[in-house]
């Protein structure tokens, strides 16, 4: 069983205001976190926010400084990194560069002094498993950088890790080695089950790779779910912009619209009443400290991209920003940028002077955008969000 869990972990860095730096101490705090056996879970954020030191807390590379980590039932925080038996891939593959592929995939099997036919087996056998098979007197300078990190997850994978810990392996990749790369792990991952923390900053890798994922902030776990579960349903605005959202607009809630800069949208009284009761801790203050329902209900409005479609043709009678049909909504504006990618429009549309509107939607038949187009926005009502800051 490789179920992994961090309790109430702590690792601190102290701001350099002695040697007259003005740096800003880093301090990572990770109250319960759990990771299933066989799931692959991802560590996701910006530079700095945390993740390799995490990583490195479950390798034991570091030590902390409060806190326990448990593999199932033990709890390996005193234990050394040689006897946690857990494996690692780094950014780069590391490999070492006089020694054959075989050799360098052998070398974990041999420092355990495991016997010298095991260990050909051993090595012989996922060798075979990474698509590395007769290769294994090639020294690391005459295989590809695929080829490569292939030979630094055998090495990992030969001893039989409880967990593999996986640091951005594929960053250094070119793009098109980097998907193949993806396809291998992931598939590598199901087939046999294996417990897997992979880092990365990559929006693109997280969502192809991971069962669950954590966005990370400043040290802390801001949100972890689904890739699904955590775009669909952001917590914040951190969480929302990192996972790509960039229509985030801040107003107010009057009766069935949202007012933000320069713009009103439709967004119906089930909306508005749904909103009441999620946030009635906080939005509804007016209750208790006699605030206006305007100036209480100042709320963050997000709209996913692929909610919304463009409309070139204006028709008569369209009342900016109110609804035709209970789940949709309409706004004029104009088209600021196009860009056409593989099948997909990415449009910009400005809908007012201070408010733009991104949205991707599929090309049909007929259908052209130029900037200055006139357009109305139809907006799906399900693809609206409400977030906090």
């Amino acid at each position: 069983m490789n179920k992994v869990q961090l309790i109430n972990v702590e690792k601190n860095y102290n701001s350099h205001e002695k040697l007259k730096i003005k740096e800003k101490g880093f301090n990572l705090h990770i109250p319960n976190l759990i990771i299933e056996e066989g799931e692959f879970f991802g560590l996701l954020g910006p530079s700095g926010c945390g993740k390799s030191t995490l990583l490195k807390l479950v390798a034991g590379l570091l030590e902390m400084d409060k806190g326990n980590i448990y593999i199932e039932n033990r709890d390996i925080s005193m234990v050394t990194t040689e006897k946690r038996n857990i494996g690692m891939v780094f950014q780069e593959p590391l490999l070492f560069p006089h020694m054959t592929l075989k050799d360098n995939v052998a070398f974990g099997l041999k420092m355990r002094k495991v016997k010298g036919t095991e260990r050909e087996e051993e090595v012989s056998k996922i060798l075979s498993i990474v698509g590395l098979k007769g290769l294994e007197k090639r020294y690391p300078n005459e295989l590809s950088g695929g080829q490569q990190q292939r030979g630094a997850i055998a090495r990992a994978l030969v001893c039989k890790p409880n967990i593999l810990l996986m640091d951005e392996p594929f960053s250094a990749l070119d793009p098109k080695l980097r998907e193949e790369m993806r396809g291998f792990i992931k598939e590598l991952q199901k087939k046999y089950n294996i417990t897997i923390i992979f880092v990365t900053h990559d929006k693109e890798e997280a969502f192809s790779l991971f069962h669950r994922m954590a966005i990370m902030e400043e040290g802390k776990i801001v949100q972890i779910g689904s890739p699904k579960e955590l775009y669909e349903k952001p917590k914040n605005m951190f969480v929302s912009r990192f996972l790509g959202i960039k229509n985030i607009f801040t107003g107010n809630i009057k009766e069935d619209y949202f007012y933000g800069e320069g713009f009103k949208l439709y967004i119906g009284m089930k909306y508005r009443n749904n909103l009441r009761k999620n946030l009635c801790n906080t939005a509804l203050k007016f209750e208790k400290t006699g605030e206006t329902e305007e100036a209480s209900l100042n709320k963050y409005l997000a709209i996913k991209p692929e909610g919304c479609k463009v409309i070139k043709e204006l028709k008569e009678g369209f009342s900016n920003s109110k609804s035709y049909n209970d789940n949709f909504s309409y706004i004029h504006g104009e088209v600021k940028n196009t860009t056409f990618i593989q099948g997909f429009w990415h449009l910009e549309v400005n809908i007012s002077l201070k408010c733009s509107l991104y949205v991707i939607q599929i090309n049909e038949e007929n259908m052209d955008f130029s900037p200055g187009d006139r357009v109305i926005v139809k907006c799906n009502l399900d693809k609206i969000d409400f977030i906090g800051e």
